[in-house]
């Protein structure tokens, strides 16, 4: 233990008493000068707490546990933000640090450091570097209970970079693998059978991703086999750009989405950072101090900064939903404050200032059903931010008899964002006619912190009579009947109000006019939703088409409540419906159980006055390797029944996987010798018997934290890391591997020969001088990875020198643990000259 001074922290006395109050203040100082005194003592361990056994030197471990030389894997911590998990040597010092981490040339390079304290070090030289005397006032410290080396560099020696920015260099193109993913469903109602498949197939090799989407349905009309799409696709990282060769559609910001078989290549905004993406103005203003700029936005504290005297400018604000005007707050040095507002509302088609995007493709249109004329077309666009309040797009579309050119913008202004623009088209059809006209886009979006109101996107596009998108054009190539249905106007809005705390009303929907005369369609829901004590209750009336071209109206409310006061409680939950059809009412459960709520449920019940009453159950199980589901529906004399399964199947180079289904990237978690540990905390994947485990979903272009949870693991399981990190691309296959070892762990209960404990922290080595630890408490040495039976040295150069002989039990106690008892004979003390080199160093404390 180390003995601290006492500190005098408080001493009262009676103000009515001049004279206790005098000895009071001269106690006081007293004490406070012998604290003084004290504090600048050096601090030493006392051995009168080390009971029940001899006391050793114990100023080996005043500064803490000496490192041995070696090599241990680290992640490199930079800033408290993570860079990268290093292999990380510690060469030999001076006692009694034991070992110091050495920082290889081309680590310090991957530091964000300034051009010139790269520029100052040899590009073909891998020595080790001393940090502290290259970037003055850096540090490099090693925290060896999270394994980790923490590198802290001065904020004016770093280089610039955007929050969350991952360098292409640190990117995971992942391993070459090949896997497909399935979903299948079997039905059974009114006598009939169907079944259908769907397969999404993959190989990856390198940077490149193959991809193939199919589908195969059976049933009481017979077979088809449908081909949805197949693609070669990889990143340009100099481009923050993907490349797709194959089948595949365009974005749809400017022209309308197209399907093509062709090339692609289109801006990637996953590239950047988070703090990069989206639309979010830039703050710029000037300090006359050191400052600190505060920025809120609905009241929250969403960025703060400090910046040096002089004009600054803050990029790399995180995007949000709704917008929301900006509160700035500059703090200057001396207190002083001076506070602006930077107004913030943006519709999809705004950029920061100086981003841009752009898309490039070539190919020929591709329609599944058969009715477009397969065009050969070339399609560009480019879109840029001027600045905070504008951004400038356009592009254009050529075909076979067809051009189109597409200009606008973007505006912010204090009432809300709009965003306008006009596509002019001129088509050539097959049987001579020319066609040419105009359609105008206008969109808006405002959101009111103070109010809650938020209209999402109000859209509104009117085109001209002799207007045709390039799919119309393909559709009316060589079939006059192809121009029925065309639209001549279209509205959507999104709108929502906050009422109170618990409530909201919404409005969402949409009208379409056509030019033939056609019936007019309007989709519209209004709906209505708040919180009543731990019940959830909706109202809502929607307008929608349904078959045939005709309009209804319904109207429905439903309300929700758990049955118990339990987190996980199922809820019961009623619905009442008026439609043009007539009534109906709904009564049901639905709750789920398991630890991680992997199984869950539903019953209901439902009575309609045009038809029989029907009920209905539904079951669901999400595992580690997939997930079914079943259910089962009656109404009358009928009856159906479903169920489905939904998985993955990942062939790599360390066997074959089966998982849950795949997203557009994922993870093989490997971790030989840790065989049925967990993935993360809360998930179902776990490793299996070949070392891998499958974990479904990872997000590209950004650091995803892998945890792999030791909990339930044999205590012969020893785990070197928990945590890791990795930054995969857009499709990869990122292999991530955890160093487990498979050790039984011996506890030694050994004393000396007079049967007392052997000194608590005295050193152990094996006859060749490999370390071993040290003793523990009472006496107790705890052995992992050493062989079945042998001998080790205690103390090997002190006075409490002596030798044990262990052998390891055949199997472990009722406890999964291995326990032996030992004496540890005296051996002779080290002999006179080493004697004298030992007693040569003075002891270091602190």
């Amino acid at each position: 233990m180390l003995q601290r001074p006492l500190h005098l922290h408080a001493l009262h006395a009676p103000s009515s008493c001049p004279l206790g109050l005098a000895i009071a203040i001269a106690l006081a100082m007293a004490i406070a000068s012998q604290a003084v005194a004290n504090e600048v003592a050096p601090l030493e361990f006392s051995e009168g707490f080390l009971i029940g056994g001899k006391a050793i030197d114990m100023q080996r471990y005043a500064h803490g546990n000496p490192m041995e030389p070696g090599v241990y894997p680290l992640d490199v911590i930079i800033n408290g933000q993570y860079l990268d998990t290093r292999d990380i040597t510690f060469v030999q010092a001076p006692e009694p640090l034991g070992a110091t981490p050495c920082l290889p040339a081309g680590l310090v390079r991957g530091l964000p450091l300034k051009a010139a304290y790269l520029d100052a070090l040899d590009p073909d030289d891998e020595s080790c570097v001393a940090l502290p005397a290259l970037v003055e006032g850096a540090t490099v410290e090693f925290d060896a209970g999270n394994l980790q080396l923490l590198v802290n560099v001065p904020h004016a020696a770093q280089a610039r970079n955007a929050r969350g920015y991952v360098a292409p260099a640190q990117r995971d193109h992942g391993v070459t693998a090949a896997f497909f993913d399935y979903s299948l469903n079997h039905s059974r109602s009114h006598g009939q059978q169907d079944t259908y498949l769907g397969l999404n197939t993959g190989v990856n090799l390198g940077a490149w991703r193959l991809r193939h989407r199919a589908s195969f349905s059976q049933g009481t009309h017979g077979s088809r086999h449908d081909v949805i799409s197949s693609t070669l696709q990889r990143d340009l990282p100099a481009w923050n750009a993907q490349l797709l060769l194959g089948q595949g559609n365009t974005g749809g910001e400017l022209f309308e989405s197209l399907s093509f078989t062709g090339a692609r290549v289109a801006s990637d905004e996953r590239m950047l950072p988070d703090s990069l993406r989206g639309f979010a103005p830039v703050v710029q203003g000037i300090a006359e101090t050191n400052a600190v700029v505060t920025i809120r936005q609905n009241g929250h504290v969403i960025h703060e900064v400090s910046v040096a005297p002089g004009p600054f400018s803050i990029e790399d604000l995180y995007p949000t939903n709704f917008g929301g005007d900006l509160d700035v707050t500059v703090t200057e040095a001396d207190g002083r404050q001076q506070q602006f507002n930077v107004s913030f509302s943006a519709v999809p088609q705004a950029l920061r200032p100086g981003a841009s995007r752009f898309s490039a493709t070539a190919g020929e249109l591709r329609d599944a059903r058969g009715t477009r004329q397969a065009l050969r077309f070339t399609e560009a666009t480019y879109a840029r931010g001027i600045s905070n309040h504008f951004t400038a797009l356009g592009g254009v579309q050529i075909a076979e008899g067809f051009q189109s050119a597409l200009f606008g913008g973007a505006i912010n202004t204090p009432i809300g964002a709009f965003g306008a623009d006009i596509t002019h088209a001129r088509a050539h059809l097959g049987n001579g006619t020319q066609m040419a006209g105009n359609s105008f886009r206008l969109n808006y979006q405002r959101y009111i912190a103070e109010t809650g109101t938020n209209v999402g996107l109000a859209a509104l596009r009117y085109s001209t009579h002799g207007y045709l998108g390039l799919n119309d054009f393909a559709q009316v190539y060589n079939d006059d009947w192809g121009f029925a249905g065309r639209a001549r106007q279209r509205f959507q809005i999104n709108f929502s109000q906050r009422l109170g705390e618990r409530s909201t009303l919404s409005l969402s929907g949409g009208h379409v006019r056509y030019w033939d005369g056609a019936q007019q369609q309007n989709d519209l829901q209004l709906r209505f939703q708040t919180r009543i004590g731990r019940a959830n209750l909706g109202l809502s009336a929607m307008r929608l088409r349904v078959g045939e071209g005709r309009q209804d109206t319904r109207y429905a409310a439903t309300l929700s409540l758990p049955l118990g006061t339990a987190p996980r409680a199922p809820r019961l939950s009623a619905q009442l419906a008026q439609s043009d059809r007539g009534q109906q009412a709904q009564l049901g459960v639905s709750g789920s159980a398991g630890a991680d709520q992997q199984f869950s449920y539903s019953v209901s019940a439902s009575e309609a006055s045009d038809a029989a009453g029907s009920t209905s159950a539904y079951a669901s199980y999400r595992g580690g390797h997939g997930t079914v589901t079943a259910g089962y529906s009656r109404s009358g004399d009928y009856s159906s029944v479903n169920a489905s399964a939904a998985g993955s199947v990942v062939m790599h180079r360390g066997g074959v996987n089966f998982g849950a289904p795949v997203g557009d990237g994922f993870a093989l978690v490997q971790a030989d010798g840790a065989q049925g540990a967990r993935i993360g905390y809360g998930n179902e994947a776990r490793v299996g018997r070949n070392g891998y485990a499958l974990l479904p979903h990872v997000s590209p272009y950004q650091w995803n934290q892998i945890e792999l949870d030791p909990s339930g693991l044999s205590m012969d399981v020893e785990l070197l890391q928990t945590s890791q990190r990795v930054a995969p691309t857009a499709g990869s296959i990122v292999r991530v591997a955890f160093n487990a070892t498979r050790e039984r762990t011996l506890f030694i209960d050994a004393t000396d020969a007079l049967g007392q404990p052997l000194p608590f922290a005295a050193r152990i080595e094996d006859e060749s001088g490999r370390s071993y630890g040290a003793v523990g408490q009472g006496g107790v040495i705890q052995l992992r990875g050493a062989p079945e039976q042998g001998q080790l040295i205690v103390d090997p150069e002190g006075p409490h020198r002596c030798r044990l002989h262990y052998t390891t039990p055949a199997a472990p106690d009722a406890y999964g643990l291995s326990w032996s008892q030992s004496v540890c004979a005296p051996l002779p003390a080290p002999s006179p000259a080493l004697q004298a080199a030992l007693d040569a160093v003075e002891p270091t404390s602190f």
